[in-house]
């Protein structure tokens, strides 16, 4: 059963590993921002004999490294309020969608719905399953899709290049964004479930 006592334990357990989680989070996050900043180096400078990139000129590599670098001054920010123990309940929250708004604006710097950076949503989900929060999982599956939507309307009525993709592409995208979440969800529950259960059977002597 779950009563307020057990709610109690299970609010301070999940915070202490929300913390965790926050920190795993922020450094898989700079690590991804540092190897996809790396392979558009190497794209852009053709490195290892890439051909060249269409539309890959000096602005497009001037955005993509303000953007990065405004990205990593963002981790570096969590870090530092992480270090000194500030951990409000909304941060997980804020850095979700600063990480959606960023991928966004990359993507749309880029080829838009057409760019391979649209797995960088999925990225961002996964991310989000680290913090063992249902209402984050919602929040951040919320997030990609309404991320998602805005490049698709910005290809469709404001790129100067056409950058859109077939509706059944579209569609597809955003039926596995809607599915991830539901599955991510699906685990959170689960976890928290077998959490109570195994404290269950603790306090009952039945662990064996």
């Amino acid at each position: 059963m779950e009563g307020p006592e057990v709610e109690r334990d299970w609010f301070i357990v999940s915070r202490w590993q929300e913390y965790e989680a926050e920190r795993r989070a922020n450094l898989l996050r700079v690590l991804a921002i540092a190897a996809f900043y790396l392979v558009h180096m190497a794209n852009y400078y053709r490195w290892f004999g890439l051909p060249e990139m269409p539309g890959a000129d000096r602005r497009f590599h001037q955005l993509m490294t303000a953007l990065a670098a405004a990205w990593i001054a963002v981790a570096l920010a969590i870090r530092v309020a992480l270090d000194r123990h500030f951990f409000p309940s909304a941060m997980k929250y804020v850095t979700t969608l600063v990480d959606v708004l960023l991928l966004t604006l990359v993507i749309g710097t880029a080829d838009g719905p057409r760019s391979p950076l649209v797995v960088g949503y999925f990225l961002i989900l996964m991310a989000v399953a680290l913090r063992f929060s249902l209402r984050l999982v919602w929040c951040g599956t919320a997030a990609v899709v309404v991320g998602y939507l805005g490049l698709l309307a910005d290809a469709k009525w404001f790129a100067p290049i056409d950058k859109t993709v077939p509706a059944h592409a579209a569609l597809i995208v955003l039926v596995a964004m809607v599915f991830g979440g539901l599955t991510l969800g699906a685990v959170v529950r689960r976890v928290r479930r077998m959490a109570f259960e195994f404290a269950a059977r603790t306090s009952s002597g039945r662990l064996t």
